[in-house]
């Protein structure tokens, strides 16, 4: 394929499985390995192994007493000045000063950009002895993208109309769709997204390897997934993307892609784009 998310010329997917044995690396190996070149196989320190798509569970994120809690899809990691963050979605109906999935808390809350036009975003800081892979996988599945190895992200200018992309979610797992044009501050596309997918990642795999392109913030009138491209997110939070492959610094503000259109309407997302479950209950897919 010229223009594709994957190799595979049958299914589109790679049949590699996300273990924590193969093919991982913390992701201070990852900070240091961006200075250095591409990054090698590094075990994490211990704990909770954390990487993009997998569910974030909005402990006691429902209501205030507690009446149930939202799952949604966290994001990549991204570092600035104070260390190393989860990129989630803000997709609780009242704030959610912690994260679990069936293992138990492994990351609390933080704070959201101070800037309105990536509202929707929130920052989340691991419990200590967590670690965190800039890897994507289906976490429906645990397919990857090739190695499932981030190696950097696509400046906005180069999401171009028409090109393929891919998402990973809990709600509707690995889905791909093509760009259609920019609803707002998102660009939009074909992707089949449903609750659950809101904060997942964005990515496309192509000659120059498997790059990060944005976190999922809602659908459009069709249903389909709209995103918030990466360097807009990096740069609201002053942040840079750790990666397999050379640091590409602190992005400024993007612009979009020449003969983007502009699809007017509105998207839909928030707290309502997220699966809900009991107190205290397992996320199962």
């Amino acid at each position: 394929m010229t223009d594709a998310t994957s190799t595979s010329s049958s299914t589109g997917k790679s049949r590699a499985t996300k273990t924590i044995a193969v093919g991982v690396i913390a992701v201070a190996a990852v900070l240091a390995s961006a200075l250095a070149g591409p990054a090698g196989s590094a075990a994490a320190a211990g704990g909770y192994d954390y990487s993009p798509g997998e569910p974030m569970i909005m402990n006691n994120g429902g209501t205030i007493d507690g009446g149930y809690d939202q799952v949604c899809s966290g994001g990549y990691a991204i570092s600035g000045d104070s260390g190393f963050f989860l990129l989630g979605a803000n997709c609780a109906t009242v704030t959610a000063f912690q994260v679990r999935n069936n293992q138990g808390v492994f990351a609390n809350y933080l704070a959201s950009p101070a800037s309105l036009r990536d509202g929707s975003s929130a920052l989340y800081e691991m419990v200590p002895g967590d670690d965190a892979h800039q890897m994507v996988a289906d976490p429906l599945t645990g397919e990857q993208p090739g190695d499932g190895r981030i190696v950097g992200f696509m400046p906005t200018v180069q999401q171009r109309p028409g090109m393929l992309v891919g998402k990973m979610g809990v709600g509707t797992g690995w889905t791909e769709g093509a760009i259609t044009g920019v609803v707002g501050d998102l660009l939009c596309t074909t992707m089949e997204v449903a609750p659950g997918d809101l904060g997942g990642p964005v990515w496309r795999l192509d000659e120059n390897g498997l790059r990060a392109l944005g976190t999922i913030r809602g659908r459009d009138s069709s249903g389909h997934g709209c995103y918030r491209p990466i360097q807009e997110t990096l740069y609201e939070y002053g942040a840079n993307l750790p990666v397999f492959g050379p640091d590409q610094g602190r992005p400024t503000w993007g612009t979009w892609a020449p003969g983007m259109p502009y699809l007017g309407g509105t998207t839909s997302a928030g707290r309502a784009f997220t699966i809900t479950i009991p107190t205290r209950a397992d996320w199962t897919p």
